[in-house]
């Protein structure tokens, strides 16, 4: 219900998190758009910006879940001081060095992938942490799915905004400013900055505790979608000669996603995460099946819309189940290791349909979305019966 949003709202740290929270998501979805913007205008080369940006995005999900394990002992505020220093210096780096030696360029960015702060996680690890009421944790992890839309429509938007305002280097140098606000701002303001000592009997790998590695993979489906969705989406904008609507039609997925994931949050549930997390797959995978079955420009816009109304919903879903899962004191390890898996699907994806619309043309690269998210339907069910940890 709507109390509970607004018991979230009040509480002492709201603003920090979410304020601090959706403007450290800007950068994150700033920085591959502004990539390619930087090295296909210096170097001009698309397949070199295409080859950084995978850079970025992989060593992120490699070093994101290890950070965020050093995180969970070391406390919040000792971690992500100096990653967000050593990120802004990493981007640096791909502005000075980066842009004259092709070397230089993909290790500056893979470096800058792997320093960047998962914001998400932190703001999810603190909600967790601090709320012990369902009903306002739901309501919460709602409005951080809603910040995540937010921040992936507004951010890539921006970029563009200013590159054609400044140039070039601008977005990325926008993405530090706003980079640096944040980390200091929410270590800051962090109200576990003494860490969590991790028990003797509790250490090993996440990937040993049951279930997590079919939510994992359900993870790495979903962002096969996301990443191929703007490939496709921009592919069959260029092939009916509409390539000015393509940017339109990106930004209208998320559109029914985030006004679902905000009503999510109104209802209190009394279905298991598990269950809930298949079934917004199940909608997501009906929903894609419209861009499958009517190939047509007239009610693409329509079917866009009606296709990420689950998304939200799924993603909260995955947020509640791995809380359920996982011992508190790793929570920032976990949600980092969910974003990785989503980094690494999002790779997967834009890679997979670039060559797959090359070959079959736009359209049929909606094939490897619902592919994906029916393989997600049925790699979830794996984790249905799966019971909560005692934290």
């Amino acid at each position: 219900m709507l109390s509970s949003y607004k018991s979230v709202i009040k509480k002492d740290h709201s603003f920090s998190t979410f304020g601090f929270g959706i403007l450290g998501r800007l950068p994150l979805a700033m920085n591959t758009v502004a990539l390619v913007f930087l090295i296909s205008s210096v170097k001009n080369s698309f397949a070199l910006a295409g080859l950084a940006s995978a850079c970025y995005t992989l060593a992120g999900a490699f070093a994101g879940p290890r950070i965020g394990r050093i995180a969970d002992i070391k406390g919040t505020r000792k971690v992500l001081i100096p990653i967000t220093i050593l990120n802004a210096l990493c981007i640096a780096g791909i502005l000075t060095i980066g842009e004259r030696n092709t070397p230089a360029l993909l290790i500056s960015s893979a470096l800058a992938g792997a320093t960047f702060p998962n914001f998400g996680s932190y703001t999810r690890t603190r909600w967790s942490r601090s709320l012990t009421d369902e009903r306002e944790l739901g309501a919460a992890l709602s409005l951080e799915s809603v910040l995540d839309e937010t921040a992936f429509v507004v951010g890539p938007a921006l970029a563009g905004f200013l590159f054609a305002w400044k140039g070039s280097h601008s977005p990325l140098i926008g993405g530090v400013i706003f980079l640096l606000i944040a980390g200091f701002g929410l270590s800051l303001t962090s109200t576990d900055h003494a860490g969590h000592p991790q028990p003797t009997e509790k250490h090993g790998g996440l990937l040993k505790i049951r279930y997590m590695k079919p939510l994992l993979a359900t993870l790495v489906c979903i962002g096969i979608t996301f990443g191929a969705q703007y490939v496709v989406i921009l592919a069959v904008a260029r092939e009916g000669g509409r390539a000015a609507e393509g940017g339109l039609w990106v930004g209208l997925n998320p559109i029914g996603s985030t006004v679902a994931g905000f009503l999510y949050g109104f209802i209190h549930w009394k279905i298991e995460a598990s269950k809930r997390l298949t079934a917004s797959l199940l909608v997501m995978a009906i929903g894609t099946s419209g861009l499958v079955i009517f190939h047509s420009y007239h009610t693409i816009v329509l079917l866009l819309i009606i296709a990420g109304v689950a998304i939200a919903p799924a993603l909260i879903s995955a947020n509640q189940r791995l809380k359920e899962l996982v011992p508190i004191h790793r929570l920032n390890e976990a949600f980092s290791l969910l974003g990785a898996s989503i980094s690494i699907g999002i790779t997967i994806g834009a890679s997979v349909s670039g060559v797959l619309v090359s070959h079959f043309g736009g359209w049929h690269g909606f094939d490897l979305m619902l592919g994906a998210t029916v393989l997600a339907v049925c790699v979830s069910v794996i984790g249905i019966r799966g019971k909560k940890v005692e934290n």
